[in-house]
């Protein structure tokens, strides 16, 4: 079975097997030695819309598996709406310009601050047209 098939079973267990909402689980799989638990936990603070999670999420984007460190960029750009240029299947020294752009974004604070537009924009078109919300 190739990594992306394990991977595609992989999300559609995930609600099932980590408990999405809860927090400290999925954080601690990021990190895990387990590439497994690394894509469950990926996908799930993606998921979660995370941003105490974008530092993790940054880390795996150094990974050594290709399929972590896909899911890792899709994961950061539902969080932060963001990719500074990465691409998951280039060699690392090609990745590490991007790297260096989310590290940079991490220590000034911005993954916690920054508003996801498509979030907004989500939450925006789920309110349009119901009685009371209109302005």
């Amino acid at each position: 079975m190739s990594r992306f098939v394990r991977a595609y079973w992989l999300i559609c267990l995930c609600p099932l097997l980590t408990g999405c909402a809860n927090i400290g689980p999925y954080r601690a799989a990021i990190s895990s030695e387990d590439v497994n638990e690394r894509i469950l936990g990926v996908i799930a603070a993606g998921e979660a819309r995370d941003r105490g999670a974008v530092p993790l999420l940054v880390d795996r984007l150094e990974d050594e598996d290709e399929a972590v460190r896909f899911f890792a960029i899709v994961a950061l750009e539902r969080i932060t709406g963001k990719r500074f240029g990465y691409d998951y299947a280039k060699e690392s020294r090609e990745r590490a310009a991007s790297v260096a752009q989310w590290r940079a974004y991490i220590r000034r604070g911005d993954h916690l601050t920054a508003r996801d537009q498509s979030f907004a924009e989500d939450a925006q078109k789920r309110t349009v047209g119901r009685p009371g919300t209109e302005m």
